[in-house]
């Protein structure tokens, strides 16, 4: 299997929890769906219109956590829109409404960037070779963005490489983030710390209904489990990557 691989950076990011109303909380990482999304923007194609080419039975998706990720809590105020708009509104006097948002940040230092690796692989390979030059040549048809539409993100070519695919009858280290129904059997492991994330989205069906939800599961590290599932592995920039599709 052909997998593109590619890197996505960026200084904040907002992962809105779809069961989240007053205030928007965030996932840690990017859903399968906000991937498919920002990959979409990249090719150009029309807001709910690719829902069923990035489905799961068409496109293989993987995501590794690279850096820490760290939460926090800002109130942003926005405008009320439910209501005719006026110019005061407009101005910003009268109309608005806080709203706490949780914003993700890297929680290495500051200055430090966000950072997440996605492997990708397409069953039309005209999909799959577009994509693989427009992001080797930065050429985005809409700039790319971590959640929100004001958390723009810097998107990198790594590589395409060879991956085999194969099914583990022993533990495995797996490197990527992983969905908790792959797993069989997982145990406490010192130094690495376990991650869970709830009712994330992994497909949209027309309409933009939900039509997959799962819990994912990261680590600090690569995480020891046994597994029910394929899984891919590969080598990317000398090192031996173990994963699971989301």
């Amino acid at each position: 299997m052909r997998l593109t691989v590619f890197d996505v950076h960026g200084f904040f990011a907002v992962f809105r929890k779809h069961h989240s109303t007053t205030s928007m909380l965030s996932y840690s990482f990017p859903p399968r769906t906000t991937i498919a999304g920002m990959m979409a923007a990249i090719l150009g194609y029309e807001r709910d219109s690719y829902y069923d080419l990035f489905s799961s039975r068409k496109c293989r998706i993987a995501l590794q956590v690279k850096g820490d990720v760290r939460h926090t809590t800002n109130t942003v105020n926005y405008l009320m829109t439910d209501r005719p708009l006026t110019i005061k509104k407009l101005r910003g006097h009268g109309g608005r409404m806080p709203v706490h948002v949780d914003v993700l940040l890297s929680g290495q230092h500051c200055l430090n960037q966000l950072f997440y690796r996605i492997f990708f692989n397409h069953e039309d390979g005209r999909v799959q070779g577009e994509l693989t030059e427009r992001i080797r040549q930065s050429r985005f048809a809409y700039p790319p963005c971590l959640g929100t539409a004001y958390s723009l993100a810097d998107v990198r070519f790594v590589d395409v490489v060879d991956a085999e695919v194969y099914r583990p009858d022993v533990e495995t280290a797996v490197h990527t983030v992983l969905p908790a129904s792959a797993v069989a059997e997982l145990h406490p492991q010192e130094g690495v710390r376990i991650f869970f994330e709830e009712l994330v989205p992994a497909d949209f069906s027309e309409g933009r209904k939900l039509a997959r939800i799962e819990t994912y599961l990261y680590g600090t590290g690569p995480i020891r489990v046994r597994l029910n599932c394929e899984v891919f592995s590969c080598t990317v920039d000398g090192e031996k990557v173990v994963g699971v599709f989301m």
